[in-house]
């Protein structure tokens, strides 16, 4: 049999998974020194909690006041939020791989929506107040996960100081 040949045992695509493939598998991450893995599931929760507000923001968005010359179809509206949480929580499911660009993503995701929705929260506060309490724990939630993300994360082991 020529070893160029697919059926053979050492060609990639006989079946059988390539070294590498095998090593990627069983690739297991370094455990974090206990005040990292403290901070960065501490970080982890309250990016659930602001997702999870996220969602609870689309139903009292239909119960608040809304301006009657709204240029945008309800529909396409609601579609938007609803691709835009579900990219968020894929964000989230890598933050929560450790996966850095992810981490740096989410930081300054955090930063920008601090920076562009306590503004409005008074305004907000004036209209629909039930839907400002829930839009700044919201916020305060991803302030918080956002500075614990910028922590360093140390593995253990690290002998940095």
């Amino acid at each position: 049999m020529n070893a160029s040949h697919p059926g053979h045992p050492g060609h990639p695509i006989s079946g059988a998974p390539t070294p590498h493939a095998h090593r990627a598998f069983t690739l297991r991450r370094v455990p974090l020194e206990p005040g990292s893995a403290r901070r960065f599931s501490i970080a982890l929760a309250c990016l659930g909690l602001s997702y999870a507000l996220a969602w609870l923001e689309l139903p009292l968005g239909h119960i608040a006041p809304a301006a009657a010359d709204s240029p945008a179809p309800a529909a396409a509206t609601l579609a938007a939020a609803l691709v835009a949480r579900v990219l968020l929580g894929l964000l989230y499911a890598f933050v929560a791989l450790r996966h850095a660009w992810a981490r740096w993503t989410t930081v300054a995701l955090c930063l920008v929506s601090a920076a562009f929705v306590a503004p409005m929260l008074p305004l907000e506060w004036r209209a629909f107040p039930l839907g400002a309490l829930v839009t700044g724990a919201g916020l305060a939630a991803k302030l918080v996960a956002g500075a614990l993300l910028m922590l360093p994360l140390r593995k253990q082991g690290d002998t940095r100081s």
